[in-house]
């Protein structure tokens, strides 16, 4: 088995093998590379040329990096892709040489190590000198077995109905804890959480204002000395949706929605990237809007602009910290039947409706589905993206 020591390697370390250089090695590797040249194969013409005896080829003294780096530093699991090599003077037959290898750099969102590297001849001088590059592989399995074993915990904020609750429902039965926050609804978000926990799941109600920072981080922590290991977080809180006609739209109307779609994003993310650093990633998930794509519905020009804010910033988020293994996605729902569109006119959900090519309205169930999928095995390479789930109305 491929072992992942990767973490445990820093910047100084070093490792060393010995070898003495027979005519068998020169024979070998002559067999195998076709290099029978006679500086290298017969003392009598290595004399002519002026060097006494024959030499040992150069590529087989470098070659001992490759057991070095293949065996001890990195060790199993090393891609060794570039070196650069200076030749300093001859090996001879007999001779033990020593081949030293030290790491200079670590890339930790690469996996790879710069090493310096020399082969030293029996009186200590350098033979061979240059510098390494190796990438140190990890098991693709690795990922989804560890996933498969630790479903760790998911915050989901605006979770007390509708998509929300759907979505702490569908990672509950998936196996993940999970955290429901609300502002308000207490009561609705513990009569979903009771019944998470009365099936087997876990869960528990957090009520926090996501606009506001200290509370949010607070929330955090509280899922952290819950469950310990987080798997991420799924921003699915929003204000009241009310169609306003531009003339009658207040700023407080606009700044509202930022605050809890754009804002809320922020305090979130910004409490659960360091958790998930330290635990070598997870996943974030906001909840947008197809209103976003194409001509927008109109009268919703704060929950638009909100929305349309919401999955730039996601994007960046995917961008900034892809290198230390967060992932974070858009999941973008149709007109959906739940609360939030109670009011509108009914003839406006039947034109949605057969303006729709599944000749349907969404349900939360449908939405929740992409989502768990997006915290499973299966998502460990998708990132940045803006999943619509609309059935069809909007194809992009």
């Amino acid at each position: 088995m491929m072992s992942d020591n990767f973490d445990q390697i820093s910047v100084g370390d070093r490792a060393e093998l010995e070898h003495c250089i027979t005519a068998a090695d020169v024979q070998t590797f002559a067999d195998l590379t076709g290099d029978d040249n006679p500086l290298h194969m017969d003392d009598t013409f290595a004399n002519t040329v002026g060097f006494g005896k024959r030499v040992v080829h150069g590529m087989l003294s470098a070659s001992f990096f490759s057991t070095l780096i293949g065996t001890k530093l990195p060790g199993k699991g090393a891609l060794w892709y570039e070196q650069n090599l200076r030749f300093l003077r001859p090996v001879r037959l007999g001779e033990t040489i020593r081949v030293q290898a030290e790491v200079v750099h670590k890339s930790l969102s690469q996996r790879v190590l710069t090493l310096k590297t020399v082969v030293l001849g029996e009186g200590g001088e350098r033979v061979v000198d240059g510098e390494g590059k190796v990438k140190v592989l990890k098991p693709v399995s690795q990922g989804k077995e560890r996933m498969d074993k630790e479903r760790k915990a998911v915050l989901v904020t605006g979770a007390s109905r509708g998509i929300g609750a759907a979505i702490a429902q569908a990672l509950a039965l998936s196996g993940h804890p999970v955290l429901l926050n609300c502002a308000t609804t207490v009561a609705d978000a513990q009569a979903v959480a009771d019944e998470i926990n009365r099936s087997g799941g876990k869960a528990m109600v957090w009520q926090a204002d996501v606009c506001d920072p200290e509370a949010v981080a607070a929330m955090v922590k509280a899922a952290q000395a819950e469950w310990g290991a987080l798997a991420g977080a799924v921003h699915n809180a929003s204000a009241a949706l009310i169609p306003t006609p531009l003339a009658e739209l207040r700023w407080e109307q606009m700044q509202r929605h930022l605050d809890v779609q754009l804002k809320g994003a922020f305090n979130l993310f910004g409490s659960m990237v360091p958790v998930l650093e330290a635990e070598g990633g997870g996943m974030l998930v906001t909840i947008g809007s197809v209103l976003t794509d194409n001509v927008p519905a109109p009268h919703l020009a704060h929950y638009v602009a909100a929305k349309s804010a919401l999955s730039a910033f996601t994007k960046s988020i995917a961008a900034d910290y892809g290198p230390k293994g967060i992932r974070a996605n858009t999941v973008s729902p149709g007109m959906t039947q739940t609360a939030m569109i109670a009011d509108f006119p009914e003839k406006a959900k039947m034109v949605t409706k057969m303006q729709t090519p599944l000749r349907r309205l969404g349900v939360p169930d449908d939405i929740s589905g992409l989502v768990t999928f997006l915290f499973g095995p299966g998502a460990l390479y998708i990132t940045g993206q803006n999943f619509r789930v609309c059935g069809g109305i909007v194809m992009a």
